[in-house]
């Protein structure tokens, strides 16, 4: 993720050892667009559809440095001119993955790593960043992996819960009705087994209406 973008290291492939090759640390600089968010939008966006299941583990610590530097006008009127101010709630991008993922049937998962910057040690942007990701991925269905604002000692339990996750996945097929225009419809799901939890999108896309 750089830039509101996405660099395609490996395409999809089946080759675990290939995928292993790709994997890299992140360069641990700030570039001029650092949004997690909107590099979200921009893969979802451009993922082919395709009828598979299509899910995203994104690494990252939720902080939109790109928004968190927006001057506002200042609250003691406009002689003093625009002024910083740390990002006031969550990025309003995240909201926007979040639609966007729904909207394409993309199931999005975090796990949380500790940025750099100033931002990186502020409890503040630390707890947006992190809310940021829960909201995604508790809207699309996801599972967020995180010890609070902490640095993780090692991904590898959270990325074998992550499997499990993977491996206990159900394809639910059922009737919605459309409406005039084609949009997001929230849907709930229940079981009756006991002790169960359901994760699942919020909402679905329905189509128009023919």
């Amino acid at each position: 993720m750089s830039n509101a973008g996405v660099s395609i290291a490996q395409n999809f492939t089946p080759d675990h050892d290939l995928a292993v090759k790709a994997v890299r640390l992140p360069r641990g600089v700030l570039s001029s667009m650092d949004s997690p968010y909107l590099s979200l939008i921009s893969l979802v966006k451009g993922w082919p559809q395709q009828k598979v299941r299509r899910e995203v583990l994104m690494l990252s610590d939720g902080i939109d440095r790109l928004r968190g530097e927006t001057p506002t006008p200042s609250r003691l009127g406009p002689s003093y001119g625009p002024v910083y101010h740390s990002m006031p709630q969550i990025s309003v991008d995240a909201s926007s993955a979040s639609e966007i993922s729904q909207r394409y049937n993309v199931i999005v998962h975090s796990l949380y790593a500790a940025g750099v910057g100033r931002a990186g040690r502020s409890s503040w942007d630390l707890d947006l960043g992190l809310g940021g990701l829960s909201k995604i991925a508790d809207e699309t269905g996801g599972e967020c992996y995180s010890l609070g604002t902490s640095t993780l000692v090692s991904f590898k339990p959270y990325l074998e819960r992550f499997q499990k996750t993977l491996n206990n996945q159900y394809y639910l097929v059922f009737l919605a009705t459309p409406k005039k225009s084609a949009g997001l419809q929230r849907i709930k799901i229940s079981t009756e087994a006991s002790n169960s939890e359901i994760a699942a999108p919020d909402n679905v896309w329905v189509p128009a209406a023919k």
